[in-house]
């Protein structure tokens, strides 16, 4: 790169007028120097040009550091308040996580208290419930003893001397030369043993049925045998009162598996009761039929008595129901234990009736006409 300061030989070619001393050459000179002069010119202007090129790149790169340093002290402030913007979002970010997780927290605390309360009462009302069951499971072990004992009580302590008492009055009725006086009191005696057997019996039963201990033995039996010989059984009690008793089974009943004792004594406390409540002069039937089905054994009970008033009729099979409140002949079980006896079969019972014109008491048994039990 060319300089600013002068050549010697060219400041005093200038200052004379383009001649040098001690020589009369023009100031144009010779050819060949007016060439030099102006090729140095040319220099000089390139070197003007130069260093005007050079001060305007100086210039430039100094707008632009400039620039750059301006832009960098901006992207270092808006940097830092990015930074400060991203920290504070993150500051209130975590202020709102944690109280989300402080309430979160204290749901689940409190759903855990609630829970553990509830636990603890939970648990204290079990141990109350198995503390009532216990007490009330021996309760009732103390009462079954209680009625297995009083079962064994009724049935040897009770039934012996009735059943003593009901054979010595059949030894009476039965023997020769006794007077007819003697014979009628042995007669009612003979009767009143009866029936306080019965009711026994119907006792018996139904604590039987309370304690699920009522068993029954099937066998194949004629219905019509059953119906023969319960009639002939209450014709005295029947006579007694001058009421026609008969017995009208259908032929070919057919046979029915049952328990014979428990049919029997079904059709036993139905006549018993039409007998009761049967004027005399009135008559009771007793017949049986098979169904329309051919799937059942139907035996009814017929009476000319007074009748059941209608709402009588809806509860006269419950226990200790009574058909009239001021009769006392009776505790009014008969009708209960029939209904008991009859479904275990299983059958069912009804009664139709119309006050004053008498009752037709029915029960079915499922027939099984030549089956075996």
């Amino acid at each position: 790169m060319a300089s600013g300061k002068e050549s010697p030989g060219q400041s005093e070619r200038e200052k004379t007028g383009g001649s040098v001393p001690g020589g009369n050459i023009p100031a144009g000179g010779p050819p060949g120097d007016s060439d030099s002069a102006s090729d140095h010119q040319a220099d000089v202007n390139r070197d003007a040009e130069r260093v005007e090129a050079d001060k305007a790149k100086l210039q430039s790169r100094s707008a632009s550091d400039a620039s750059r340093d301006l832009e960098r002290a901006d992207v270092g402030r808006s940097g830092a308040e990015r930074q400060a913007e991203g920290d504070e979002r993150l500051r209130v970010e975590r202020e709102t996580s944690d109280e989300a997780i402080d309430a979160e927290r204290f749901r689940a605390d409190a759903a855990t208290e609630v829970g553990r309360t509830h636990h603890q009462a939970s648990a204290k009302s079990s141990a109350d419930l198995l503390s009532r069951e216990q007490e009330s499971h021996r309760k009732t072990k103390t009462a079954l003893t209680t009625r297995e004992e009083f079962l064994a009580i009724v049935s040897h302590d009770l039934r012996n001397p009735l059943n003593h008492i009901s054979m010595a009055a059949q030894n009476l009725l039965e023997g020769a030369g006794e007077p007819q006086e003697v014979k009628a009191i042995a007669s009612s005696i003979n009767r009143s043993a009866g029936e306080m057997l019965r009711l026994i019996q119907d006792l018996l039963d139904i604590e039987r049925i309370a304690i699920g201990k009522l068993i029954l033995h099937y066998e194949k039996h004629d219905i019509s045998e059953i119906i023969k010989e319960v009639v002939g059984d209450f014709q005295g009690d029947a006579a007694a009162k001058e009421i026609t008793l008969t017995g009208e089974p259908e032929p070919g009943c057919g046979e029915v598996v049952c328990d014979r004792s428990r049919v029997v004594q079904v059709l036993s406390n139905l006549i018993g009761n039409a007998i009761k409540f049967t004027p005399a002069k009135g008559q009771i039937c007793v017949s049986c039929a098979q169904t329309g089905e051919r799937k059942d054994l139907q035996v009814s009970v017929s009476d000319t008595g007074a009748g059941i008033a209608p709402e009588k009729i809806k509860t006269i099979f419950e226990r200790f129901s009574q058909i009239n409140s001021q009769d006392r002949r009776g505790i009014g079980l008969g009708l209960y234990i029939a209904k008991m006896m009859v479904e275990e079969h299983p059958g069912r019972i009804w009664v139709e009736s119309k006050l004053g014109e008498g009752s037709t008491f029915h029960f079915t048994l499922p027939l099984r006409s030549g089956a075996n039990p």
